[in-house]
């Protein structure tokens, strides 16, 4: 059964390559999302990690991202992905991980955001967090 074995709000994902492949670094996680000024842009990523599927298939994950009353600000549309079989066999995959960047976002005001992890139609999770004015 699928399910989300890691979801985190932070700054920005950098991707290093190293000999064993490439290495995601999650910089500075986030509590809040607190732009200098509201409404204002406020940029930000989200790592989640997406564990438990029927790897041997194509499967389609959708990332929204929600303001207070439920309207959606971003959507990354249907991802869909089928992992090669001799990869499958290989690293013994387990989990996908999808690393979204998201710039210049209009918040409007201040509340509690939520971002939705929709995987094969299927709502695996909701994600909360605080939007308020942060400190110039």
């Amino acid at each position: 059964m699928e399910y989300i074995s890691s979801f985190t709000y932070c700054d920005t994902i950098q991707t290093e390559m190293t000999p064993q492949g490439p290495r995601h670094q999650i910089n500075n996680p986030l509590q809040a999302l607190t732009p200098v000024a509201i409404p204002g842009n406020f940029s930000f990523s989200i790592a989640c990690n997406i564990a438990g599927f029927d790897s041997s298939k194509e499967n389609c994950v959708k990332i929204m991202f929600l303001d207070p009353n439920g309207t959606e600000l971003y959507e990354t549309g249907d991802v869909k992905f089928q992992i090669p079989r001799e990869q499958i066999k290989a690293n013994g995959i387990t989990g996908m991980q999808f690393n979204i960047d998201i710039r210049n976002l209009v918040l409007k005001e201040a509340g509690l955001y939520s971002t939705k992890v929709i995987f094969n139609d299927k709502v695996l999770g909701e994600y909360k967090i605080q939007v308020t004015v942060g400190e110039n």
